[in-house]
Order: structure tokens, then C-alpha cells, then sequence
């Protein structure tokens, strides 16, 4: 509790150091120990990716060497003019000498591959010369007996053999090679045995220039090729003992961590078996790790440094804006903090001082707001004798009008005085629908009174008009512009319709006047095609409209400001007949944005 009541009372600077210091070290030493840690996985598991990659390539070059020996195998068992040269060659010599040309043929260009054939009866034929070896002398080789039990399409696999040939090179001491007995049936005794050899470093030179110590063993783990002449013939267990460890795996062999990998070869059950130094493969990638992680270090600590020394550079501003802050605190509202710059606190104490400007300016405006206020309310206590002498005036006349049995005269005068009553009236924006439309009857009474042509007014309400509030005069303006403009050379009637759907109400109000072009009423129309962020703007910079359409427009207006894209304005006309409005908005005052329903024909 102590500690955290001194750092409490710390300065601002001290709290940046010490929190910039711990929120850097701390990160940055459990960002070194998991990289650290996860590194050496990845370098564990990449080292033993690339070694199996390595051991797949050459297992694949195996698996083709081995294949095309058994291909030279069943070609030589599968083709007629062989075993034709084969029954012809008893007595023939020639026929002898035709097929070694055709074993020398189906050696081709490799000249450590060697074809020898071999008879029940003792014959022997082979793309060598028998003063180089007598073939023959397989009869006696102890794995022959192997040979001779073999079923047909079976193949004999050997490695690790001496070669019978005279050496070409140091390096062909051991040769592999395999056997099969050519039989012409499942059940018939083989009429001769095929060898095919090669030698050992066909296979070994797949070795050179890898990292592993590569291995090629049999089925009982005998070492058939490796680098290491010395170890063909031996058994791998007397190099390790692969019963107590998988493959993939890292061992302990030799005194150094080994990389043991085993992949399994197509034929006789021979495997590869590669060994190859942890350490050594890496060592590049541990150097490389290494650096980075010594360079992250001295940059960490380097940056602690020179954030230590930039933070109390740039948190004196800060300073500077905390002694200002006090200073209006106390009541100071000329004290400024000067501070400039291009950087956040520079743009802070600019901002600071244009909001203690803005501050003083406000004050003063409000000081003057309530000086106009006091003087309209004055004004406005003088301007409401005017309205109530003219309604006691009207209410006099209407009343000799009714002693003097003048009772059209007294109810145009009594709907004058209501309509005059009701638009003076400012204390509420929304009215019922009930007071809305006898304040259009009336209107229309008067209209009637003045116009020169006879007119009707019908109603089709289908809401309750005593419980629907709606926005005051938005049919006034509409009927208006019906006596206005559609009434001038004939009399007609108008329809007033509302009905309610899915909680929006849909007012109509229809004429059987002059109605309108199609220019005037596109005209209309592009007018009505305004947002109300752009109606706002008009009204602020006091942007008069055009001359055409201004009650609608003004309706139009109060609609879209009072419920936004919840309100549409439908206008319909054609010239000599008709003219439609209809106004869509939601029952009752606007409070939340409502679903739109389908707009009735």
C-alpha cells in the first residue's frame, strides 16, 4: 500500500518514465525467453524437415535403380526372341553368339551393369567375357539355393557382395544384384535364372556432397552402402542400437546429438538410414539467432535510453499546460499558456487558449443574449394586446350579426375569429387531427365566403381523430394552392382523405381543379427532391425559394426537418382534371425511426 501511495504522488513525468521503463522491459525480456523458446523449435523442426527431404530425394534414386533392375528382369523374362535364342543356342553357335549381343544390347551405356544367364542344363551366357568370370561359379554361391526355390514374376535381392568382376576402379569392391528364375508358367520349373548386377558406388555416389552419414541396410539391418567402405557387410546395431529410439528422433551418439532418420525403400524390405550431426546442421541458423538476439538486447537498451531522455524533453510542455490549468482554476480567465508547436501538445495548448477565448466570448454573448431576451419579452407583452383586442372585436360584430338574425355573415366572422386564434396560438407545435381538420373547415368556410365559384369540401377519415396528433396547418397550405390555382374559372370540390397504415398515417387531399402542366409538375417534383441536411443549410443561410409551389414547399419543409426519411411527399396532376397530394408520415410525434409499410392506391 505504501509503494502504491508514493507513485501515487509521483509526478507526471515520473509515472511516464517508470511505466514507459516497465512497459518495456518487462515485454521485451518475456518476448526474449518465448522467441528464445520458440525459436529452437523452429530450428529443430526445420533441421529435421530439411534432413528428411535430403534422405527422400536419394530414397527416390534408390527406389529407381532397384525398379530398373526388376524393368531389365521382366523384359528379359517377357521377351520371345531370348528364350527363342535360348533353346537354339544348344546346338547353334551362332544363335549363342546373337543372344550375348542381345544381353550387351540390354545393358546399354552403364558399365557396371552386368546380365548373366544361366541354364538347368549348365549354359551360361552374359555380356562379359567369361575369362573375367566364370558364371558358372554362381551355382556354388551359397545364396543360389535361395535362387532356385524362387516362384515365378518373384525377385531375389542381394547387397553387400564382393565383386566377382576385375575392379575398374578402387571404389567397386561390392556389387548388388538380383536373381530371378525364368519360368515360362505359375507351375512350371524354371528353364533358366537371370542375374543382374551393379555395383556398389552406383548407389554410394547419391551419398557424396551430403551433410547425413546415409545408410543403405536389408531386412536383418546389414550395412549394404555407405560412405565408409569399411562398413559394408557389418551390422548397424554395432553402430547404434535403433530399438531404443523412432525416426524422426535426436540421439546421443558418438558424444554429440545425432539426427536419426529412417525411410523404407520399395523392394526386399532395404531401408535408408541417415545419421547426421545436430550441432553441425545448426550451427548457421543458432549464429543467426544469436546475433538477432544480441542486437535486440542493445537496441532495447538503447531505446530505454533515449526514451528516458525524449520523455522528459517532451513532457515539459505538459508542465507548463498543468501550471496554466491552475492558474484558470483560480479564477485567472486572461492568464494564457503560450504553448506552440506542430506536435499534439503544441496543437493542446493552442487549443486551450482558443477555448479559453471561445470561454470569454461566450460570457459576453450571453450577457447579451439575456439583454435581447429581456427586451423581446417586453415587445412581446406589448404585442399581445393587439391579438386580443382583434378577437373581442370579431367576437362583437359576430354577436349584432346573430341579434340581427345574420347568420352566415355571423359564422363566417365566427370561423375568421377561430382560424386567427388558432395560427396566433404558439404554445405547441403538434395538434390533434380532430382540431387540425376544423381548422381546414374553417378555413375552407372562408374561402367559400370570397371565392366566386361555388365549391364542396368531403371528409373520409377512417382514424379516430381524437386520439392521432399530427404537425399544425399542413392542409392549409395544400387547400390554399387548390382555391389558388385550381378554382380561378370554375367551382369543384375537394377530398380530404386519412387513413392509417402499419402506424403511418396517410393524408390526401384531391381536387378536381385546373390541375398542372407535366413541366410545372416535374418542376414541383425536383423541388420536393431535397435532403434535409441540405433544407437545414438553406435555412441558415436564409436562401429564399422560388416563387413556385411555396406552400407546399414550406409544408414540405416542416415534414422532412420534423421526421426526416420517414416522410414522403407524393404530388399528382394532370392539366384540366386533377391535382393529388399526399403526405406519408408516422402517427402520433416523431420519437424513433419506423418500418415503412406499402403506400395505399
Amino acid at each position: 500500500m505504501s509503494t502504491l501511495f508514493n507513485f501515487k504522488h509521483l509526478s507526471l513525468r515520473q509515472k511516464l518514465i517508470l511505466t514507459s521503463i516497465a512497459c518495456l522491459v518487462l515485454p521485451t525480456a518475456a518476448m526474449l525467453y518465448i522467441s528464445s523458446y520458440h525459436s529452437k523449435l523452429i530450428i529443430r523442426e526445420h533441421t529435421l524437415e530439411k534432413a528428411t527431404q535430403s534422405l527422400a530425394i536419394v530414397q527416390s534414386q534408390v527406389n529407381a535403380i532397384m525398379e530398373e533392375l526388376v524393368s531389365i528382369s521382366n523384359f528379359v523374362q517377357f521377351d520371345p526372341e531370348i528364350k527363342t535364342l535360348l533353346e537354339e543356342s544348344r546346338n547353334d553357335p551362332i544363335a549363342a553368339r546373337k543372344l550375348t549381343t542381345r544381353l550387351e544390347q540390354i545393358a546399354g551405356e552403364k558399365p557396371d551393369l552386368r546380365l548373366t544367364l544361366l541354364t538347368r542344363d549348365g549354359r551360361a551366357y552374359s555380356d562379359y567375357s567369361f575369362y573375367d568370370f566364370e558364371p558358372q561359379r554362381f551355382f556354388q554361391q551359397a545364396w543360389f539355393a535361395q535362387a532356385s526355390h524362387l516362384t515365378a514374376y518373384e525377385t531375389l535381392f542381394l547387397g553387400g557382395l564382393q565383386n566377382y568382376l576385375p575392379l575398374l576402379d578402387p571404389d567397386q569392391g561390392y556389387v548388388y544384384l538380383t536373381a530371378r528364375a525364368l519360368t515360362e508358367a505359375i507351375d512350371h520349373a524354371p528353364f533358366a535364372y537371370l542375374i543382374v548386377s551393379r555395383t556398389e558406388d552406383s548407389i554410394r555416389d547419391l551419398f557424396v556432397g551430403m551433410e547425413e552419414d546415409v545408410y543403405l541396410l536389408d531386412e536383418v539391418n546389414t550395412i549394404l552402402s555407405n560412405r565408409n567402405n569399411d562398413n559394408i557387410g557389418q551390422s548397424f546395431s554395432l553402430i547404434m542400437n535403433e530399438a531404443t529410439s523412432s525416426s524422426p528422433s535426436i540421439i546421443h551418439l558418438r558424444g554429440e546429438n545425432q539426427i536419426h532418420l529412417s525411410l523404407p525403400l520399395r523392394y526386399a524390405g532395404w531401408r535408408l538410414v541417415s545419421l547426421a550431426p545436430y550441432e553441425q546442421l545448426t550451427s548457421k541458423l543458432n549464429t543467426i539467432y544469436q546475433s538477432a538476439l544480441f542486437l535486440q538486447t542493445l537496441f532495447a537498451v538503447f531505446f530505454l535510453v533515449a526514451l528516458t531522455f525524449l520523455l522528459r524533453r517532451f513532457t515539459k510542455p505538459v508542465r507548463l499546460l498543468g501550471e496554466a490549468a491552475k492558474k484558470v482554476e483560480s479564477g485567472d480567465l486572461q492568464y494564457r499558456s503560450n504553448i506552440r508547436g506542430r506536435d499534439e501538445i503544441g496543437r493542446l495548448g493552442r487549443s486551450f487558449d482558443l477555448m479559453l477565448d471561445r470561454i470569454q466570448e461566450m460570457l459576453e454573448r450571453v450577457e447579451l443574449e439575456q439583454e435581447l431576451k429581456r427586451q423581446a419579452e417586453m415587445a412581446m407583452l406589448q404585442a399581445q394586446v393587439h391579438p386580443h383586442f382583434l378577437f373581442n372585436i370579431l367576437s362583437s360584430i359576430r354577436m349584432k350579426l346573430l341579434i340581427k338574425n345574420d347568420e352566415e355573415n355571423a359564422s363566417v366572422v365566427g370561423s375568421l375569429s377561430s382560424l386567427l386564434r388558432a395560427s396566433l396560438s404558439t404554445q405547441t407545435e403538434f395538434v390533434t387531427l380532430y382540431a387540425e381538420l376544423e381548422t381546414t373547415m374553417q378555413y375552407i368556410d372562408l374561402m367559400k365566403f370570397t371565392m366566386r365559384f361555388p365549391t364542396e369540401c368531403h371528409l373520409d377519415v377512417q382514424p379516430d381523430p381524437l386520439t392521432i396528433t399530427v404537425p399544425r396547418f399542413i392542409l392549409q397550405p395544400i387547400i390554399e394552392n387548390a382555391y389558388k390555382h385550381g378554382f380561378t374559372q370554375r367551382g369543384g370540390s375537394i377530398k380530404i382523405k386519412v387513413i392509417t397504415v402499419a402506424s403511418r398515417l396517410f393524408v390526401t387531399v384531391e381536387d378536381n381543379g385546373l390541375g398542372m402542366t407535366a413541366e410545372t409538375l416535374q418542376t414541383l417534383k425536383n423541388r420536393f427532391n431535397v435532403k434535409k441536411q441540405d433544407l437545414i443549410e438553406q435555412m441558415i443561410t436564409e436562401e429564399r425559394a422560388a416563387p413556385l409551389g411555396i406552400g407546399l414547399f414550406n409544408v414540405y419543409s416542416r415534414l422532412k426537418l420534423l421526421y426526416s426519411d420517414r416522410f414522403e411527399m407524393n404530388v399528382y396532376s394532370e392539366y384540366g382534371k386533377h391535382t393529388k397530394v399526399v403526405l406519408i408520415f408516422p402517427a402520433g410525434e416523431p420519437v424513433e425511426p419506423i418500418e415503412r409499410g406499402e403506400q395505399p392506391v
